[in-house]
């Protein structure tokens, strides 16, 4: 009788833990808009990073990255299962898909980039804390950016 009653406590604590579980699981997403993209040559590589390490260039550092079409100049990269918490976002332009943004011989970016909060200093790259934003628990966060060039 007790390998019963500790069989059955131990079946409603795993049912309760799985119910909680399931509870803190979130459905929040964040929906960037892109317009202004001067023409439909490549994809647009979207990134979303939840801190400044690897910020905007380290695709690799990021919290999730994505690539979409680009649709009648504009596209839409939407990223989803979102913790809470602060992110912000890049976007690129890779017109000829070789996977990277092209600079010229200073650095200069020559394909298109925009980023969260369409933060875009002149003399230096997108900085995250300019950029962030806040994702709130079970919400779509729409960002709307535009491309720049």
């Amino acid at each position: 009788m007790n390998k019963i009653l500790l069989f059955s406590l131990s079946l409603a604590f795993c049912l309760v833990a799985q119910i909680n579980i399931a509870a803190a699981a979130t459905e929040s997403a964040v929906r960037i808009e892109i317009t202004d993209i001067k023409n439909t040559n490549g994809d647009l590589s979207c990134s979303l990073f939840s801190s400044k390490e690897g910020y905007p260039e380290d695709h690799s550092k990021a919290y999730q990255n994505i690539h979409v079409k680009i649709d009648s100049n504009q596209a839409i990269c939407e990223f989803k299962n979102i913790a809470p918490g602060n992110y912000a976002a890049v976007v690129l332009h890779d017109e000829n898909k070789n996977g990277k943004i092209d600079k010229n011989f200073v650095g200069i970016p020559q394909e298109g980039y925009a980023s969260s909060n369409n933060e875009r200093p002149r003399f230096s790259a997108p900085r995250f804390k300019e950029a962030s934003f806040k994702v709130s628990p079970d919400v779509v966060t729409t960002i709307k950016v535009k491309m720049g060039y």
